[in-house]
């Protein structure tokens, strides 16, 4: 089924299916209170993906210097395996690059190989690992940047 992925800035219309798709998706999932705030957050960066109208996922970010940190990519259960994180990856990326930035960061669940493989696709490396980063449950988290300059920060 070849449908059309239309990605958007976030609006207040767009959170009450942005927190059901944390409650889908994350076990401490945000708020739609937490999320509605985003909207008047000048760092913020959120993104939503609309497939026939509908929400089909979403993105945040905060740009802070010449640096986005990633807080979510969440997709519903409904949608996946359609392209719609890689659409918001992509989106993202445009923009921050658009803005200025030389970098994109991010952690990951070290057992979500699914997402672990769409930021290395994407162009993103692996830095390290924070243990015992995430709760409920309690794992690991890799840590992943996007060097949207393309310097090599080894050879720095």
């Amino acid at each position: 089924m070849n449908q059309t992925i239309t990605i958007l800035p976030m609006t207040a219309g767009h959170v009450p299916a942005i927190a059901a798709i944390e409650r889908a998706c994350f076990p401490d999932p945000w708020s739609e209170t937490s999320l509605a705030e985003e909207l008047h957050v000048p760092s913020a960066v959120f993104l939503t993906a609309l497939i026939q109208g509908q929400v089909a996922g979403y993105m945040g970010a905060h740009h802070l210097g010449d640096c986005a940190y990633v807080c979510n990519v969440a997709v519903s259960p409904v949608y996946r395996g359609r392209g719609v994180a890689s659409k918001l990856i992509e989106a993202h990326i445009v923009r921050a690059g658009q803005a200025g930035l030389h970098e994109i960061s991010l952690e990951v669940r070290t057992s979500n190989t699914a997402a672990r493989a769409l930021y290395e696709k994407s162009g993103f490396i692996r830095l390290g690992t924070r243990p015992n980063f995430y709760d409920n449950p309690r794992e690991n988290a890799e840590i992943y940047t996007l060097y949207l300059n393309k310097v090599n920060p080894s050879v720095i």
